[in-house]
């Protein structure tokens, strides 16, 4: 679209919009007039290994189970998850509720991710007023509290510093 200015004895500028032909707009653009755009370079695509036919064996359950553990339970206790009740309560409350970190909008923010990703951004952002502020147990007893509200079941061994929290998804359900 190019501007005109149309000036008259006296009269005050007048704008006119006059709209340029496509191939006009190529010449203004520093094309010629009879070339068409190139299109853009595509984008490059990963390659995706081959594997022969003969040496290609179906995964078994057992390596597809080690990948990906099945269930986030046996790695916070009871007692940790009734730990992590109080100091959520006390500490947490102020701020947010209870179903904020439960139900189908926490399973979509965060069940694609690992137990280790949650533990982490809590305990570098959490509280507000004093990031990183609790000791490091109390921020374990607090995960695993929210783990039991999801519905995960307790085990032996208490959430710690030393769990396969890297490997664990929050909703081991979901795929992402």
């Amino acid at each position: 679209m190019a501007r005109t200015r149309i000036h008259g004895r006296g009269a005050a500028a007048i704008s006119v919009l006059v709209m340029l032909p496509p191939a006009v707009a190529g010449c203004a653009a520093g094309g010629s007039p009879d070339a068409s755009p190139e299109p853009a370079p595509a984008a490059p695509v990963a390659a995706t290994p081959v594997v022969p036919a003969e040496t290609a064996e179906p995964p078994t359950e057992a390596a597809d189970s080690a990948a990906v553990p099945d269930a986030v339970g046996a790695i916070f206790t009871e007692s940790q998850a009734g730990r992590g009740r109080t100091i959520f309560d006390e500490t947490c409350s102020d701020c947010h509720t209870n179903s904020e970190f439960r139900g189908r909008l926490f399973r979509s923010n965060w069940g694609h991710r690992t137990v280790y990703a949650f533990y982490r951004t809590v305990r570098s952002t959490m509280p507000d007023d004093n990031p990183g502020g609790l000791e490091p147990q109390m921020y374990l007893d607090v995960v695993a509290y929210i783990l039991s509200m999801n519905g995960h079941e307790a085990g032996d061994s208490e959430l710690s510093a030393d769990s396969p929290m890297r490997e664990i998804r929050i909703d081991p359900d979901s795929r992402g």
